[in-house]
C-alpha cells in the first residue's frame, strides 16, 4: 500500500512539472532571454510619460519631442 500511494504521488508530481515546464515559457531557454528583455523594457517604459492626458491637446511630433 506504502508503495502504491508512494508511486502515485510521484507520478502526479511529474504530471504536475512536465504541464509547468509547458506552458510557462520563461522555463524554456530559447524564450527566456527575450521574455526578460522585454519585460524590462517594458518597465523602463512605463516609467515614462508619452502623452499629457489631462491637457487633451495633440501635438505635432516636433512639439512633442521638444516637450
Amino acid at each position: 500500500m506504502r508503495n502504491w500511494k508512494k508511486t502515485i504521488k510521484q507520478q502526479s508530481r511529474i504530471a504536475a512539472r512536465n504541464s509547468l515546464e509547458e506552458k510557462l515559457f520563461i522555463l524554456q531557454d530559447h524564450f527566456s532571454d527575450h521574455l526578460l528583455k522585454h519585460r524590462k523594457l517594458m518597465i523602463d517604459m512605463s516609467g515614462q510619460k508619452f502623452m499629457d492626458i489631462c491637457r487633451g491637446e495633440s501635438k505635432e511630433l516636433a512639439q512633442f519631442k521638444s516637450a
